[in-house]
């Protein structure tokens, strides 16, 4: 996996500034651990390999978010005033899932952990 493909596309994600990334940088190698070891495509070929790395920022956004990436929901200094858009965590989580949905073909599903049952006869 290109791993400036995946760090251009968070730092896209998360709007983070990207003298920021070296600090995200081992959340960003998780994420594309995680999502490597979900692909059932053995050689991804060229597209197949952007939409993983998508992924992969998908998931670090996705991590971010769940750290408070974007702890500061509203702050006022004298004229100054900054305010986060709230539900940081709810974007990360409606991005990975749609990204998951739209590759299907490259990923396998569910969390890896299943019930079921044995017959013996």
């Amino acid at each position: 996996m290109n791993i400036e493909g995946v760090n251009e596309r968070f730092l896209l994600f998360s709007g983070i500034e990207s003298s920021e990334l070296a600090r995200w940088q081992p959340l960003i190698e998780d994420a594309c651990r995680a999502v490597s070891a979900r692909c059932i495509v053995p050689s991804p070929d060229e597209e197949q390999q952007k939409r993983l790395e998508a992924l992969a920022a998908a998931y670090a956004f996705r991590l971010f978010s769940r750290c408070g990436g974007e702890q500061i929901s509203s702050f006022t200094a004298g004229d100054v005033h900054i305010t986060s858009s709230a539900g940081a965590e709810e974007k990360g989580e409606t991005l990975w899932r749609s990204l998951c949905e739209e590759s299907s073909d490259l990923l396998k599903s569910g969390s890896g952990f299943y019930f079921e049952r044995i017959v013996m006869e």
